[in-house]
């Protein structure tokens, strides 16, 4: 025989619950890891990639554009492909650096979803790459 917790009535070792009182013996699972975390890393990596891969064609056409223009004396598309660069650089920083937060959080937390983790901090990487490209293109 066992003791309810709650009320201290005698009941039988196969109780679930106290008849007096309603109190609960059984456990509680604990709940599965969330995998919500790495999801959103992955979409968000995969986004700022999309978006930077379509800067960067638009940085080889503004630059093929300004180098005719200077054959000719120019100079303002120059300055409209360093302020192309630097914008998409920081908006790809600003996606960008979420996602790698969130792939960390969710690999150090240990919850579900770790080869998606892993795979949002490798397109970080790749993403981090073509932010310091676009980056450069400003300086040049």
């Amino acid at each position: 025989m066992i003791y309810c917790r709650s009320c201290g009535k005698q009941l039988h070792e196969s109780a679930h619950f106290c008849p007096q009182c309603g109190f609960s013996f059984q456990i509680a699972e604990p709940p599965k890891p969330s995998i919500w975390m790495a999801i959103t890393a992955l979409m968000l990596s995969i986004l700022t990639l999309l978006v930077l891969l379509a800067s960067a064609g638009d940085m080889q056409t503004l630059d093929a554009l300004s180098n005719l223009e200077s054959a000719f004396g120019g100079n303002s598309l120059k300055q409209t492909l360093a302020e192309e660069a630097v914008n998409s650089a920081l908006g790809g920083l600003i996606f960008g650096l979420p996602a790698g937060v969130l792939g960390i959080l969710s690999l150090n937390q240990k919850r579900g979803g770790r080869g998606m983790a892993i795979s949002s901090l490798a397109i970080g990487g790749i993403n981090l790459l073509l932010i310091l490209g676009l980056y450069g293109l400003s300086i040049k």
